[in-house]
């Protein structure tokens, strides 16, 4: 019935009719070679966050872009994948399968922009990718210069002045930017160096992390740690040496997922809206593709939670 210009309107509202009455649907697939849209949106995540879908990152981006495209009536194709991809999503991406792709972005998977530049379809970021992109990417952000000032202020209100930072890869900018932000917050508080280590956002990396604070800082008596999971983990080696959490030493956590409100002590944390930068990330993405003007680079607010641990 596709370009129905050289059908009998009367056979046309016959087939129609009897489409109907059949509970026939359209062939997606065919719907493609005619140049249509497939009315699926890819959303593409790490293979290793599959292990546990509860209390990480991209559990609640996940849930909001589901919601985003739900609502617009679109389907999702889940496609995960690992530290190795090379060619496959971006080939799928190619086969006319899906109008657009959602990446919510990991370090294990950051080296997918460079294999993405080429998409013949839109591609939205979940956090900014390591590589440059040109300017009308769409990338979909929370406030990480905002949240750092925010936890540096909660821990130097809280009277803690022997600080350290535990900042997630330095190779990812939304890492980057909360270093950035700790660092002008403190310097315009009159604190111009504290130590720095590194982890990949991950608990085990939280506490090799601490681990190495400790050992060169014993005398800390306050720790950004910019994920929740690597202040879960810097929290343990803490305790584990005899601090107590917050009287000997506050620890301020980045996210506020699940974990942040059921660990014991509670963490006080700087909230992204997980939810609602999937939710933007699939309007947006759905906007693109049907042509329409949106921005394409929202920043969505950081906000401090106070809890047990500062």
């Amino acid at each position: 019935m596709a370009g129905e210009t050289q059908v009998d309107p009367r056979m046309a509202a016959a087939v129609r009719h009897a489409a109907k009455e059949l509970g026939y649907e359209a062939n997606s697939a065919a719907r493609v070679l005619r140049g249509g849209r497939s009315g699926s949106i890819a959303l593409i995540l790490a293979f290793n966050e599959l292990d546990s879908l509860r209390g990480t990152f991209f559990t609640s981006v996940l849930k909001g872009a589901a919601k985003g495209l739900y609502a617009g009536e679109i389907q999702p194709v889940l496609l995960p994948a690992d530290n190795d991809d090379g060619d496959r999503i971006p080939r799928f991406l190619r086969s006319g399968a899906v109008d657009g792709a959602i990446v919510i972005l990991q370090h294990e998977i950051t080296h997918l922009a460079r294999a993405l530049a080429d998409s013949p379809v839109p591609i939205a970021w979940v956090g900014r990718p390591r590589v440059d992109l040109p300017p009308d990417a769409i990338v979909v952000d929370s406030d990480n210069y905002g949240g750092g000032r925010l936890a540096a202020r909660a821990l130097v209100e809280a009277g803690r002045r022997r600080l350290g930072i535990i900042a997630g890869p330095r190779d990812m900018e939304p890492a980057r930017d909360r270093v950035r932000g700790w660092r002008d917050e403190l310097t315009e508080l009159g604190i111009d160096r504290t130590p720095i280590v590194h982890g990949d956002f991950t608990l085990v990396s939280g506490s090799a992390a601490m681990a190495r604070l400790l050992q060169r800082h014993p005398d800390l008596d306050g720790v950004f740690a910019s994920s929740d999971l690597m202040a879960s983990g810097a929290i343990q080696v803490l305790q584990a040496a005899g601090h107590e959490i917050p009287t000997d030493v506050a620890v301020v956590g980045f996210d506020d997922v699940v974990i942040a409100a059921t660990m014991n002590p509670t963490l006080t944390t700087v909230r992204q809206p997980l939810e609602d930068m999937g939710r933007v990330a699939a309007e947006t993405i759905l906007a693109v593709v049907k042509g329409g003007t949106v921005n394409r680079q929202p920043i969505l607010e950081t906000v401090l939670v106070q809890r047990e641990s500062a």
